[in-house]
């Protein structure tokens, strides 16, 4: 999801937007150095202070385990939110020393994309509503000012987990929307409410919606793991969804929580090329393969998947994973290549992400568990 973390090289200068500050601008992110892992540390509870910006009151980061050589070059970028201090967007050094802050934002999916061949950064702010979010999308230049705001298409509001800007200038975006639906399938009211899954890809340009999928035109409640609420008018969160990339050959791969499936979406016509997990799984699921309320599903360039398997809601696993999958598509069989996991065995039960570095390394975040880990 993107309420997780990520490690990225960003162009830092002096000076900062009047809602934002630009601090140890000649510091910078050494390629060298690199933040093992990030928890709460003895000063946990507690907030930053600084003479020059007495107004800024970021949380404290704590390093549990020293920089190695072999690190991964770049910033850490860290949405931070219901914790000590404000909350806010942040970019931490190697030492957890804060580089750059916008306070009072409550933002997720904090990151750097490139946007008309520059590099930005780009998050979402809005409201909470049950497990998602309403609101907006903001992108910021390299010098930190803000060039843009993005709506999704459509009168729809925008969704807290996602926003990617694909190479040709396009956002993906994730929505969700109050509907209607037979929940009987899942021991629900024959005519209940339900949360709509939306992915959408819009022209950033022109804000024309170019490609709209919605998860009940194609998924049914009863591949969900979720029952009805006890209130039977607050809407279920049958589909949950969380991710949505482009693949190579032009289709969609989207994430879904609560049915503990990811799905390739055909982008012409909107049906489900294949499943991945879940009860209607397409493929035979090898020893390790199988997710809980995941998070974050990626292709990487060698072809395999990448999944932030948190393992609860419910409790199935003792404790949440950074799994990498290979896909035999002519057998149909999904197979564990690897998984990474925290000594202190975190099991978060909501968000998380999982990322690819340029060296070869992997970074995680351990979504509601204050953890942050490079491997």
């Amino acid at each position: 999801m993107g309420a997780g973390q990520t490690r990225r090289e960003f162009l830092k200068v002096a000076g900062a937007g009047a809602a934002g500050a630009a601090l140890l601008n000649t510091l910078g992110c050494k390629p060298a150095e690199w933040i093992s892992t990030v928890a709460s540390s003895g000063q946990e509870g507690s907030a930053q202070s600084f003479r020059s910006r007495p107004d800024l009151h970021p949380p404290v980061v704590g390093v549990n385990v020293e920089a190695r050589d072999d690190v991964a070059p770049g910033c850490i970028f860290v949405a931070a939110k219901k914790g000590a201090g404000q909350d806010g967007p942040m970019i931490m050094d190697n030492q957890g020393r804060l580089v750059w802050f916008s306070k009072d934002r409550y933002a997720t999916d904090f990151k750097v994309q490139a946007y008309k061949g520059e590099p930005v950064l780009t998050w979402w702010q809005g409201g909470i509503v049950a497990g998602h979010g309403e609101g907006e999308y903001v992108i910021f230049d390299s010098s930190y000012r803000e060039v843009r705001r993005v709506r999704a298409g459509n009168g729809y509001k925008g969704d807290l987990h996602e926003f990617s800007i694909t190479p040709k200038d396009t956002a993906l975006l994730t929505i969700y929307n109050e509907r209607r639906t037979d929940l009987s399938p899942i021991g629900g009211r024959s005519d209940g409410p339900v949360w709509d899954g939306i992915a959408q890809e819009l022209d950033l340009e022109t804000g024309e919606v170019l490609f709209e999928w919605h998860s009940l035109d194609h998924v049914g409640v009863g591949e969900s793991y979720r029952g009805p609420e006890d209130d039977p008018e607050e809407p279920v969160d049958y589909f949950h969804i969380n991710s949505i990339e482009v693949e190579p050959d032009g289709n969609f791969l989207i994430d879904a929580k609560g049915t503990y499936a990811v799905y390739k979406v055909d982008r012409a016509s909107g049906e489900i090329l294949w499943r991945l997990g879940g009860k209607k799984s397409d493929f035979e699921m090898g020893p390790g393969t199988r997710t809980v309320s995941q998070h974050d599903a990626r292709r990487q360039e060698d072809g395999t998947i990448t999944i932030f398997d948190n393992g609860a809601p419910p409790e199935v696993h003792d404790q949440s994973r950074g799994i990498v999958i290979s896909l035999d598509m002519e057998a149909m069989k999904a197979t564990l290549v690897r998984e990474y996991t925290h000594p202190e065995k975190p099991l978060s039960t909501s968000q998380g992400n999982m990322q690819m570095l340029s060296n070869g390394n992997v970074f995680v975040g351990w979504g509601t568990e204050p953890f942050t880990s490079e491997y």
